[in-house]
């Protein structure tokens, strides 16, 4: 049985329907042409474990915490270690740094690096008392803060390079280093001494303070968490010696080479 003909309004509501759904579905399909090489990208992704970013990072932030060891080998450590209570791992503390990194190359970064290490140990003296028959103490306190700029290059690819699409950090990138700078420091003793002489015993307070111009050589390595935020570990070596000044007469120049062994997090930029 045919259809009753439709009214002029109805005839062109049905007509502006139909161009609107072939308008829709227009939009729909060029909507979903667009994005399937994303959708397989994302898949891909997915799989990898990986975030990925739109243009290879440039700058990097990282901040560190571990082990700092002092190698305590100039004489005014041989002078703490002989005469009082203290040993060499007594001058070793918790160190931390701050870095940022800018990239120059595809696996060459230039890295500015900030931190601080510290430790106050009490001690006495080994052989003496004083004539109370009580041990006669003092703190020796060492404080080293290095700012260096140097270069470290990525063994392996830090990342990869989708067309232009996006690019997808590498999961592990282990790296070396090199650089030097200064370092601030400073060595305190303070309590009661004695003097060899006369073996009277008085209070005093020993302080020496200044910059040292310092190297070092750094291996260290980062793991993605995603495509921002990594894990990152360094294992450094540094070199310096520094002139003690009028308030330890006669020592030599005190030795504040060392090691560092660091852990933290860096993100990406």
């Amino acid at each position: 049985m045919p259809s009753p003909p439709l009214s002029p309004r109805r005839a062109i509501c049905v007509a502006v329907a139909r161009s609107a759904d072939r308008q829709w579905l227009g939009w729909f399909l060029a909507a979903l042409t667009a994005a399937a090489p994303m959708a397989l990208f994302a898949q891909t992704v997915s799989e990898r474990g990986d975030g990925f970013l739109f243009d290879r990072p440039t700058l990097s932030f990282a901040i560190r915490g571990g082990y700092d060891r002092p190698f305590a080998g100039s004489d005014i450590y041989d002078f703490a270690t002989t005469q009082l209570s203290l040993d060499r791992g007594d001058f070793a503390a918790f160190g931390y740094a701050f870095d940022m990194s800018v990239r120059l190359a595809d696996r060459v970064d230039l890295m500015f690096s900030a931190g601080e290490a510290r430790r106050s140990s009490p001690s006495e003296f080994r052989k003496f008392v004083d004539t109370r028959d009580r041990p006669i103490q003092q703190t020796t306190a060492l404080r080293r803060v290095p700012l260096t700029l140097g270069l470290r290059y990525a063994v392996t690819s830090p990342g990869e390079r989708i067309g232009r699409l996006a690019w997808i950090p590498s999961r592990f990138t282990p790296w070396i280093g090199l650089g030097g700078g200064t370092m601030r420091y400073s060595f305190t003793q303070a309590g009661d001494f004695v003097d060899f002489q006369t073996l009277n015993v008085f209070p005093k307070t020993y302080r020496s303070k200044g910059w040292a111009p310092m190297a070092y050589a750094n291996i260290g390595a980062e793991y993605s968490l995603n495509e921002r935020f990594a894990l990152t570990g360094d294992l450094r070596y540094a070199t310096a010696r520094a002139p003690l000044d009028g308030a330890f007469v006669g020592f030599d120049k005190i030795d504040l080479s060392g090691t560092a062994a660091t852990m933290g997090f860096s993100v990406r930029y």
